[in-house]
């Protein structure tokens, strides 16, 4: 009698991280910031290109010595929308986050009796994004960029705009799908095996390929230009899933290959405000990983 084996089930997330991989090349060298700073750095980089998100979270922690309080926020906690505005030039937004950013700090204190998020790492996913998402200014986006790319180091995947931007184009998601809904839409997808660092780098290159190729009018150059699904003139010719299958391989763009975490500049910082961080792993990693801020 002859068995047929069962063929293995494709999974086209990992399928088209490997070609995201051969495309972009990895990223590495990335620093990892305290829960309480990575969320307030996702909260500045909402609608905002991460250089500029950067260099006015580098501001705040000057302003407010940070470091020198050995990590404390709690200046900022205090600091009025008057202090703050000048702050904050460049980023989008500015009078909304004005008053968020303080406003989050106080629920936190007010709901921990500290500026501490270390109590989020031995909590299931599902409850730590709840509770994060309680809090005044925190959505889908900032909840997971404060659990997996802060040292809580936590399996969840986050999605910003040239992320979901990407994932529409791809048919990872309807096009009618809003960033937020894409948040738990492109997560119910991840495959099994995966850990923090794989959904870290994950969204890194799906970010990568937004940025690149899906923001901008002309997608001719696009390795993906054959599954596209979203531009003005559709070339689409066949389904993600089916193209993966059957692809030529993947050629290199100019330029890929290891590349630095855009937070990188931000690695003698980092070891500073991780300093009251509480049962926090190092803040230094040299693995791959995203772009810490999104």
């Amino acid at each position: 009698m002859q068995y047929t084996l069962p063929l293995a089930p494709f999974d086209r997330i990992a399928s088209l991280h490997q070609r995201l991989l051969a495309v972009f090349g990895p990223p590495t060298d990335f620093v990892r910031l305290d829960p309480i700073s990575q969320m307030i750095l996702a909260m500045l980089s909402g609608r905002t290109h991460n250089e500029t998100a950067l260099g006015v979270f580098a501001a705040l922690v000057e302003h407010f010595e940070v470091a020198r309080h050995r990590g404390s926020w709690q200046r900022l906690a205090e600091a009025s929308s008057h202090e703050l505005d000048p702050l904050l030039e460049g980023v989008t937004h500015p009078e909304r986050k004005a008053e968020a950013l303080p406003r989050v700090l106080q629920e936190i204190a007010s709901l921990r009796g500290a500026l501490d998020l270390g109590f989020l790492h031995g909590w299931p996913v599902e409850n730590a994004l709840a509770w994060l998402e309680r809090l005044y200014g925190v959505g889908p986006k900032t909840s997971a960029a404060t659990l997996n790319m802060s040292t809580l180091h936590r399996r969840v995947l986050v999605v910003d705009t040239a992320h979901w931007r990407a994932a529409r184009c791809l048919g990872l998601v309807p096009e009618q799908t809003s960033p937020e809904r894409s948040v738990r839409l492109l997560n119910r997808q991840l495959p099994n095996g995966w850990e923090a660092s794989d959904t870290e780098e994950h969204h890194i290159l799906m970010q990568d390929l937004g940025r690149t190729f899906c923001a901008r009018s002309s997608k001719a150059s696009c390795p993906f230009t054959n599954v596209c699904a979203g531009s003005a003139t559709p070339q689409r010719t066949r389904l993600l899933e089916e193209w993966l299958r059957d692809a030529p391989p993947a050629h290199a763009l100019p330029g890929a290959g290891v590349k630095m975490s855009q937070i990188s500049p931000l690695k003698k910082d980092a070891a500073n405000l991780n300093q009251g961080a509480s049962g926090a792993p190092p803040p230094v990693q040299t693995a791959s990983a995203s772009a810490a801020s999104c």
